[in-house]
């Protein structure tokens, strides 16, 4: 029996993204953003600016149409996760990016999940990597194919 959904869940760009721009690589689990319906969503300031790139850089390389773009934004607009409001502790950034081999724009995701004690939503395997390692629960699991790439 699959364990319940988390309270809380922090959602970084690569997992929103992957379900709104339809990008090619394969969905792993098939209930897309619906899975996140009966959760608390929480990101790091970042991640605003951080979706706003990636849509831009999208139509910019054509990879979605400016229609597109605007659907993805609607639907991203539609999850209205909590932005927290915690001022980033720089030295405790810079440790936690050295510590667990990540940039320390990834560092600010698994701190707010470690701070808030949420699980984490990501489709990036070094940081789902590195949450496993500090006992942050993801959700949903990635497959075991996608967590050995």
């Amino acid at each position: 029996m699959p364990a319940p959904p988390p309270r809380s869940v922090v959602i970084d760009a690569s997992f929103v993204l992957r379900y709104v721009l339809h990008t090619s690589a394969p969905r792993p689990h098939p209930q897309g953003l619906t899975l996140l319906d009966d959760c608390e969503l929480l990101v790091p300031s970042l991640w605003q600016a951080e979706v706003a790139n990636a849509l831009v850089q999208a139509e910019r390389r054509a990879l979605a149409s400016p229609q597109r773009v605007g659907q993805a934004l609607a639907a991203i607009l539609a999850l209205e996760p909590e932005v927290d409001a915690e001022p980033v502790d720089v030295a405790r950034n810079v440790e936690l990016a050295r510590a667990c081999g990540l940039s320390a724009y990834d560092a600010l995701y698994l701190e707010l999940a470690q701070r808030r004690r949420a699980a984490l939503a990501t489709y990036d395997v070094a940081m789902a990597q590195a949450a496993q390692r500090a006992g942050i629960r993801l959700y949903p699991e990635l497959p075991a194919d996608v967590m050995s790439a």
